[in-house]
């Protein structure tokens, strides 16, 4: 797959989202993927801001194409990204800013799959914050419409950008690099703190040196090294406010350190501390938690989800200074004397945040996107097969312990899962194949391409039959008393190499008469159940009950065995080539059927039509879990 990563700082630039999106292109690099970087041509916040090479390559691997731009910094305006989108499988966007509205509203040139991660969004200072909330309010909901999927990379995040986006909203938090400081922590305990990242106003390094100055009330040897690039808060400036709290010679200031630098700080310190006034994430935190220092954070949502994901860490307040050192240090004096115990933890807490995982996590959301192997449609998930695949994977379920539930999803079926949550969740859990025209044309407005075949459950059954690698045992269930008999009789003439091992009608009525039925199925040792009741009902039943019958597959089938038996006819050969059959079944039941291919069919692409408006073509993380 090849992959434009589109950000407007990268390397040189140093920072958490370039960090993110450099470690993110490494791990996807190395599981085969292609992948390039759009960025800016210039780093923000240097003395002269020249401009870098216009295209060069890092690790072997990644190719990073640097363009001109224009404006503020704030919302940099660059439009020849679109001439670098060409070859791409997914465009994934960093940040909401231009290159996020631009290429939403560009959508119709360069018709690229998008995806975006939030990285925090716009929100993490205070500049301009009630324009900040219309802008977001109004054009980034409009934006969002263009984007498959939303990859919200803290559950902060995730809140805030649901409220403009009715779904296709999964929470993918950042990784981190773990062998980059892994265990570099101090061995030995040491009253030495350290906190890395910008230095900006929204890092609140104000209230971390009135945090030491509390703290060195109680014990004068506690110190604070402070790393990082200066930002729109210089290192004059911080000199000053240690100098004004009385703690200047408590205090070292060490200015756009490398990584090794940082391996070498962090071998001195035994904490992290920041008191960041808006994290996406919190990247610094979890690289401190895999070199083993014990994290001291503020008291903001991503830390606080931290927090209660690792079970590590101290959540300070520090706009109460002296109420967080003494929290502090009773927590130091517990962790003191068990420091390597306490290391271990952390690093097997930081574990969980491998860019190995995260990219995994990523890999599937773009497959998602594309419509690669399922395609969501009004929340159900179809597989994209065509009939030798179907059978295969079918055969592998069956070679499986896990019994498996196949249905056939056609307009009918996913306008009832539209308003009947419980078939919704039948549905998700289930294998589902396309049935019917409906289906092609949803495929083709979301993802641009028909499924590969009609996989209808009249056709497939048959074919199922004739082209697994099994010997079967079926049993057949539903349809009125006498139908399911016939039916078994011309599966048996046409499929004699399975053993058609019993049957029963499909009206069961009360509990006593459903447990019957399935001791019965398993009495027979059928491999599969063919069952016969129509939707939701069929649904439910083998929800219900497949796992109980010992089959190893369940069917729902509709009206499947009625055709069998001969009870409806089919439509002729070249009739049913058109994908016009449900018009041949319409003209010989039209006041049976009228309403669901008319007025049925109508609101079914009505409700597809108002999803594609809405962009979503991703469940929101429950629905993909």
């Amino acid at each position: 797959m090849h992959i434009v990563h589109v950000v407007r700082q990268f390397r040189p630039a140093v920072g958490g989202l370039e960090s993110c999106v450099e470690e993110l292109a490494l791990a996807q690099s190395a599981s085969g993927n292609r992948i390039t970087v759009v960025t800016l041509n210039r780093v923000f916040g240097t003395a002269d801001e020249q401009p870098l090479p216009e295209s060069e390559s890092f690790a072997s691997q990644i190719r990073v194409v640097r363009i001109p731009y224009f404006g503020s910094r704030r919302y940099p305006l660059a439009f020849s990204v679109l001439r670098h989108l060409r070859e791409a499988d997914v465009v994934h966007v960093h940040g909401i800013d231009f290159f996020f509205d631009f290429l939403a509203w560009t959508k119709f040139i360069h018709r690229k799959k998008l995806v975006v991660s939030t990285h925090g969004g716009f929100f993490h200072t205070g500049f301009a914050q009630k324009l900040k909330r219309r802008y977001f309010a109004t054009v980034t909901r409009a934006s969002m419409k263009a984007y498959g999927a939303v990859a919200a990379v803290s559950v902060a995040d995730q809140y805030q950008f649901e409220r403009i986006r009715p779904g296709g909203v999964v929470c993918i938090e950042n990784g981190i690099n773990l062998e980059k400081f892994a265990g570099c922590a101090s061995r030995t305990a040491r009253k030495a703190i350290v906190s890395h990242g910008r230095f900006s106003d929204n890092k609140r390094i104000d209230r971390l040196i009135e945090f030491l100055a509390a703290l060195r009330d109680r014990d004068p040897e506690w110190r604070l090294h402070l790393a990082g690039r200066p930002w729109n808060v210089t290192a004059d400036a911080i000199r000053a406010l240690a100098a004004d709290a009385g703690v200047a010679d408590g205090v070292e200031i060490i200015e756009s350190p490398d990584d090794a630098a940082l391996r070498r700080l962090f071998g001195r310190c035994s904490v992290f501390a920041t008191a960041s006034e808006y994290e996406g994430f919190g990247l610094a935190a979890v690289e401190a938690m895999a070199a083993g220092l014990f994290p001291v954070l503020s008291d903001i949502p991503a830390f606080r989800h931290l927090a209660r994901q690792t079970g590590m860490g101290m959540i300070a307040d520090y706009e109460n200074p002296a109420r967080a050192a003494e929290r502090f240090i009773a927590q130091w004096n517990r962790i003191e004397p068990r420091l390597d115990e306490t290391r271990e933890q952390l690093q097997r807490a930081a574990a969980a945040y491998d860019w190995r995982k995260v990219a995994q996590k990523y890999q599937e959301l773009y497959e998602a996107a594309l419509g690669r192997s399922q395609r969501w449609i009004l929340d159900v998930p179809i597989q994209v097969e065509s009939f030798a695949s179907a059978v295969e994977h079918l055969d592998e379920r069956l070679d499986g312990e896990q019994p498996t539930r196949v249905a056939f999803a056609n307009a009918h079926t996913l306008n009832i899962a539209s308003l009947d949550s419980r078939l919704q969740r039948v549905l998700q859990n289930a294998i589902v194949l396309n049935d019917g025209i409906g289906m092609d044309i949803a495929s083709r407005l979301y993802y641009g391409a028909p499924f590969p075949e009609n996989l209808n459950g009249t056709d497939f059954i048959p074919a199922y039959l004739a082209g697994t690698r099994h010997r079967l045992r079926i049993f057949l269930l539903g349809s009125r008393r006498g139908v399911a008999g016939r039916a078994a009789q011309w599966l048996r003439e046409r499929f004699p190499q399975h053993e058609i091992v019993d049957h029963h009608h499909g009206y069961i009525d009360d509990p006593e008469d459903n447990a019957a039925v399935v001791a019965r199925i398993r009495r027979s040792r059928a491999d599969v159940l063919l069952v016969a009741m129509g939707d939701p009902k069929q649904g439910y039943w083998l929800a219900d009950n497949l796992e109980a019958t010992g089959c190893r597959l369940g069917f729902g089938v509709g009206a499947l065995l009625d055709f069998m038996a001969g009870e409806i006819p089919r439509a002729p050969e070249r009739i049913r080539r058109l994908r016009l059959e449900w018009a041949y079944r319409l003209a010989l039941e039209p006041q049976r059927l009228w309403r669901r291919y008319v007025v049925e069919c109508s609101t079914f692409l009505a409700r597809v039509a108002g999803r594609w408006w809405s962009g979503v073509r991703v469940p929101n993380s429950a629905g993909m879990s």
